[in-house]
């Protein structure tokens, strides 16, 4: 029997611990994500600039635009003269440049379209790179490029706008060659109040004869105002158009109680003769105590237009622009060309196109610099005699208009174009041999006395 020397029985060892299996698990990261973005940035364009030379010295060629109504057809003849105007001056330009550099003309047709002028007006000053503008649009399409021409401080030239407000708002780089409306419509009654009480009456009247039309309308407004500031009594008579038979007009001016100083005849088409004629017939004329004035351009061409008769002696005829018996030199070549060309004879648009051109040659050959204000301290001291007169814009920044001497739009306005009227000293004479009788810086001969 085995004994044990402890009394006791040994224990077992314990079983080691069980590993437990290893459990994976699946756990989703978000990654950051990279992505690339193409995007195109478009830069903030420079606004339009002028790119025209600095002076004539850095110019390869100087370039001068000109906005005409073109596609108007409501002033094609007015639009013809201009563009033959401007030929005729580029044709003597081109002879010697701007002071040896080439010189190009850009006619642009602007329609008289105050938008489209505008947009033609920037793209010559920053795509063309015209130094200046020749503008002869109506008067809304001239301001619409009136603000481009001060945005851009490019000088315009404008040559048939007619409103005071092209210039009594003083613009710096807008000057005026037209004749405003007040010196146009001024004419008669300061015409009239010169000649004085002509029949000795002691009453100074006058009469107009207009037709019933918005020409009409618009000549009687325009010029009304004119009498009463000289205090010439006026009457006015209406008379439907077209008509060739005066006799109840001529009835009415023989009943009249007093003898009319003049009659100013405001009639389109041959109407405006045929009447001239008749009045003449019927004794009221310069001997017998009235003036007949005409304001029909036909009046000064009347065989051009197929009439077969002649004015009298003593008629007077009105006329805006020059004439061949006051005519300067270059303007005498104006007249021969048309004259060539078998053309009636030149309007004031010819004229003022033809010198609108040479005015801006002149002045960037005695201007510092071809910038803006340099060209307008050139314009402001012009002394030029040219086609249609002597050009000089006495108004200007030195001396601007006051207002009381001088109107408002006398700024930077050519104050003496050559508003003429002419007499016919004999009958059947040739209208260009007509004396000039008023004004009195343009005058050739008095107005005869009545007999």
């Amino acid at each position: 029997m085995a004994v044990g020397t402890s009394g006791c029985t040994a224990s077992p060892e314990p079983p080691p611990f069980a590993t437990a299996p290893p459990v994976i698990q699946t756990v989703e990261v978000e990654v950051t994500r990279i992505v690339y973005r193409e995007t195109v940035v478009t830069p903030t364009p420079a606004p339009p600039t002028p790119c025209s030379p600095e002076s004539l010295s850095d110019a390869s060629q100087v370039v001068i635009g000109a906005i005409l109504p073109l596609s108007n057809t409501g002033v094609w003849m007015r639009s013809a003269n201009m563009q033959m105007g401007l030929n005729l001056a580029l044709e003597r330009v081109n002879s010697r440049g701007v002071a040896g550099v080439p010189l190009r003309l850009m006619i642009v047709d602007g329609g008289d379209d105050p938008l489209r002028s505008a947009q033609l007006a920037e793209q010559l000053i920053v795509q063309e790179c015209a130094a200046g503008l020749i503008v002869g649009l109506n008067d809304s399409a001239t301001l619409a490029v009136m603000d481009v021409a001060e945005r851009f401080q490019k000088p315009i030239l404008v040559i048939d706008a007619a409103s005071p407000s092209i210039t009594e708002t003083q613009r710096q780089m807008v000057f005026r060659l037209a004749p405003a409306t007040p010196m146009v419509a001024s004419m008669p009654a300061n015409w009239l109040a010169s000649v004085g009480d002509f029949n000795g009456d002691g009453v100074l009247q006058a009469v107009l004869i207009v037709e019933s039309s918005a020409a009409g309308d618009l000549f009687i407004e325009q010029s009304s105002e004119w009498f009463a500031r000289n205090e010439i009594a006026l009457e006015i008579h209406r008379v439907d158009a077209p008509m060739m038979d005066f006799s109840p007009e001529i009835a009415r001016l023989l009943a009249m109680p007093t003898i009319p100083d003049a009659v100013f005849i405001v009639i389109g088409a041959n109407g405006a003769l045929a009447l001239h004629q008749q009045l003449f017939d019927a004794g009221i004329r310069p001997d017998k105590g009235t003036l007949v004035v005409n304001h029909s351009r036909r009046a000064l061409e009347p065989a051009v237009f197929g009439w077969p008769g002649s004015l009298g002696m003593g008629s007077i005829v009105a006329r805006r622009g020059p004439w061949p018996s006051i005519a300067t030199e270059m303007g005498r070549t104006i007249f021969e060309r048309y004259r060539q060309s078998g053309m009636p004879t030149p309007e004031m648009s010819t004229f003022l196109a033809h010198d609108a051109l040479l005015l801006w040659v002149d002045a960037m050959q005695r201007a510092t610099s071809l910038r803006g204000a340099d060209l307008v301290r050139a314009l402001e001291t012009s002394d030029i005699e040219l086609a249609a007169g002597r050009y000089v814009f006495p108004y200007h920044t030195e001396q601007p208009p006051d207002g009381v001497n001088a109107p408002q739009y006398a700024w930077h306005q050519w104050m003496t174009p050559p508003l003429l009227y002419l007499m016919y000293t004999e009958a059947s004479q040739d209208s260009t041999t007509l004396s000039v009788i008023w004004p009195e810086q343009y005058s050739t001969a008095e107005l005869p006395q009545r007999r």
